[in-house]
């Protein structure tokens, strides 16, 4: 099963908000992690009220038990080592502090192939991107990897500067633009790598994926159609005989 990488480069461009939007998104029916992999440390059990337990911490665990778990290993993998948010979305946590995160990553960029035989889309939310860090590795390792840039001119000078190098280091990179200007094709030509997908600004959307707290139509917010259609896309590059889930499938973010 594919495992997808976001990472950023600095500041705060929604990496986190990003991987849980796209794991409730995912058109296929098949489970979907949203697996924070931060060595910084997490979010998501802030955002959720919930522990850390089980969660990353378990999982580096687990693999370094099994070395390298088989088919037989995926079902306890998601079961022992993640949690369902309400809607269903499956996550794995990792602690908040980076004292308490920092191994349990780095566990698992040693050992990226056990996500994968997992019967399971892992969607990995890496953090700040630096070389030889264990984004660095868990980026390498993916299927596919998605650089989230926000479009201010900061944030895009580093980004241009660093593709070169990501472009040697990764085989499937992808570049996602957060912001409020929809010039991704202007953004795309100026740093040589096309954008697969502009997000809005949305804070409402954000609110609610962050918080889970149902909101009206959050589904028809700009982010979140966003979201949907990053992830349609990528179910179509990984998996291009996949069949898509029902349209009217709800979130699996955690409203109904």
């Amino acid at each position: 099963m594919p495992v997808i990488t976001l990472f950023s480069l600095g500041g705060a461009p929604g990496v986190t908000t990003l991987a849980l939007a796209l794991a409730a998104s995912w058109p296929q029916e098949m489970p979907t992690v949203m697996v924070e992999a931060d060595a910084s440390g997490g979010a998501v059990a802030a955002w959720r009220h919930m522990p850390t337990s089980p969660g990353v911490v378990e999982l580096a665990a687990a693999i370094r038990a099994d070395d390298l778990p088989g088919p037989d290993q995926s079902g306890r993998l998601l079961r022992d080592c993640t949690q369902t948010l309400p809607g269903g979305q499956l996550v794995c946590p990792a602690p908040a502090t980076a004292d308490r995160a920092v191994g349990a990553v780095a566990i698992l960029a040693r050992h990226p192939q056990a996500l994968a035989s997992t019967e399971a889309v892992w969607m990995v939310d890496a953090g700040r991107l630096a070389p030889r860090s264990p984004a660095a590795r868990l980026a390498a390792a993916s299927d596919a990897a998605l650089l989230v840039v926000a479009d201010d001119l900061a944030q895009l000078k580093r980004a241009k500067e660093a593709l070169p190098a990501l472009r040697g280091g990764v085989r499937r990179l992808g570049l996602v633009v957060t912001g409020h200007r929809p010039d991704g094709g202007q953004i795309g030509q100026a740093l040589g790598l096309s954008v697969l997908e502009h997000l809005p600004t949305d804070p409402k959307a954000a609110a609610f994926v962050r918080s889970g707290v149902p909101a009206a139509h959050a589904g028809r917010r700009p982010l979140l159609r966003a979201a949907r259609s990053l992830a349609a896309a990528l179910a179509d590059a990984l998996h291009p005989d996949h069949v898509p889930a029902p349209p009217s499938a709800p979130l699996r973010a955690g409203a109904a």
